[in-house]
């Protein structure tokens, strides 16, 4: 039977020392609305997928939450049938959370948003507005713009004049910038942010006359200035010189910040006890650099994104958390900031060339996030048991069987907007034991699931199953497999007939006025640090 936990006892849990995790199952907009603060979103739908990522220690307390509905008593039995033991449902949800008097926030990545104000106020970061900007820029010594975004997201829009350069990668660049001290140094994300850690990094390091674009793109979009679209993003190599003198800067910072390091043979027996400590193994190069090869189990998360990201990447505070780099550099500077967020971070010393060096194994490919969201396994957990529940269909059969099918499409929304089979249905997993009365209202229809690669589709249909839809069947290989045989797909909303909640929108995706609302909540964030003085 399932434990409960009252609002005021998870209080006290989380204010405590002991190691635990607080999983919120709702979908991506509804924390987003309203969230506990430092609980971690894991939407049901994909809570096989990243469980093992976020608490690899089974045997550790495991608070899951809902609004006050079903999804949380579902999730919490998924989890105790994947081995987690001490599973405690919020009693009331959010919603009883709330009536005990109890706070919430709102917002995307609060706690490191909270953290880029309070470094904003402590620090004094000095910012640049848009019009001034773009004086410069049109003026006769036009500045240097740095985006601290990932590459994806500097592709879809940046500064004009502006270089993609990934927060994790300015202290191998600060010898670099240095040399020229006579031109502006700006840095700017998409809002407050990854401008604000960027510019104190550099400044951290001994760059000076750097400054954060105010409010990033969001505001210059306000503004009513122009900005580009579509531009390849060309992240700069640095100097070999600059490379240097970014492992003395890591050495200084270190030595002056007290940030720990682990040996590659502590690390290994760091991993290897990983079902008695949570460890977390962050690999905070670029993603090609990770592909190329990583410590195995570690996930890619490159340093700017480290930071930016801590609540969907750490679900256990408590827990350790190991950077690492090709040498020293970059994991320094990423635990420097993770150690100022409260985080027990160090770093591997010597980085991938130490573990080289003592005969320990690396591994190629994906093997983690990309840094544009949460790591999700290859493989989710409970993947072979499903397969012996639902039986999958090879992309013909699944074509003779369509036509006379329900067909379901369980993956992303956005997914199923570039394309889906003739005829499905978006049908969110998180939703599925409640709506599949409506979507599928007999259980003898045959009732066809796919998604993606397969993966959701066969616990989707493993589901259908225990609720006695006896013809379900997952679609192997999922679109992409049908894709290959030469099969159409179509694309657009046809399909979708509830707004999808499992993504939420960046409020330069919704207009003006959500632009402005978000930029005012997050820079109010920073009114209790100023009021501390």
């Amino acid at each position: 039977m399932i434990r409960t936990i009252t609002p005021q006892d998870l209080r006290s849990l989380m204010a405590g020392p002991s190691p635990h995790a607080v999983l919120d199952v709702r979908e991506p907009m509804e924390f987003h609305e309203a969230q506990i603060f430092r609980s971690t979103s894991l939407p049901r739908g994909a809570l096989e997928f990243r469980i093992a990522k976020l608490v690899p220690v089974r045997s550790l307390p495991v608070a899951v939450l809902d609004e006050g509905g079903p999804r949380a008593g579902r999730a919490a039995k998924t989890l105790e049938g994947l081995g987690y033991p001490d599973v405690r449902l919020l009693e009331g949800g959010l919603a009883g959370w709330r009536a005990a008097g109890l706070p919430t926030v709102s917002g995307t990545n609060v706690p490191s948003k909270d953290f880029g104000e309070q470094v904003h106020v402590q620090e004094a970061v000095p910012e640049i507005g848009a019009g001034e900007l773009f004086g410069l820029i049109n003026g006769p010594a036009p500045p240097r713009i740095f985006d601290a975004r990932t590459e994806a997201e500097y592709e879809r829009f940046s500064v004009p004049t502006a270089r993609s350069l990934p927060g994790g990668e300015f202290i191998l660049h600060a010898w670099d910038l240095m040399q020229d001290q006579s031109t502006p140094l700006i840095i700017n994300c998409a809002g407050r942010t990854r401008s604000i850690i960027g510019a104190q990094t550099l400044r951290r390091l001994g760059v000076p006359a750097v400054r954060a674009l105010r409010n990033g793109g969001m505001g210059i979009m306000l503004a009513g200035l122009p900005l580009d679209r579509g531009k390849p993003a060309a992240v700069p190599a640095p100097s070999a010189r600059s490379r240097a003198h970014a492992e003395e800067l890591a050495a200084r910072v270190a030595a002056e910040e007290g940030v720990p390091f682990v040996t590659a043979g502590e690390l290994e027996a760091l991993l290897a006890s990983a079902e008695r400590e949570t460890v977390y193994l962050f690999d905070v190069r670029l993603a090609p650099e990770f592909r190329a090869g990583h410590i195995p189990g570690a996930v890619s998360i490159p340093g700017g994104q480290a930071v930016q990201r801590t609540d969907e990447a750490v679900a256990v505070r408590a827990g350790r958390v190991v950077t690492c780099c090709g040498a020293n550099a970059r994991g320094v500077m990423t635990a420097y900031w993770l150690r100022r967020m409260g985080l027990r971070a160090c770093v591997l010393r010597g980085g991938l060339g130490a573990w080289r060096e003592a005969g320990l194994p690396l591994a190629q490919g994906e093997g983690g996030a990309s840094g544009e969201g949460p790591a999700e396994a290859a493989e989710p957990l409970g993947l072979a048991e499903a397969r012996r529940i639902a039986p999958g269909l090879a992309p013909e059969e699944a074509r003779e069987m369509a036509p006379g099918a329900v067909i379901l499409d369980v993956g992303p929304s956005p997914a199923f907007r570039e394309g889906h089979l003739a005829g499905a249905r978006w049908a969110s997993r998180a939703w599925l034991e409640d709506r599949a009365g409506e979507w599928v209202p007999s259980k003898e229809s045959p009732v066809l699931v796919a998604c993606g690669d397969g993966m959701r589709s066969v616990l989707a249909a493993r589901t259908l199953a225990g609720m006695g839809y006896a013809r379900a069947a997952y679609l192997t290989g999922g679109k992409r497999a049908w894709a290959r045989a030469g099969l159409p797909l179509e694309a657009g909303e046809k399909g979708i007939f509830e707004t999808p909640q499992d993504v939420a929108l960046k409020p330069y995706d919704i207009g003006r006025q959500a632009m402005e609302s978000y930029l005012s909540w997050e820079e109010a964030l920073g009114s209790k640090y100023r009021e501390r003085g």
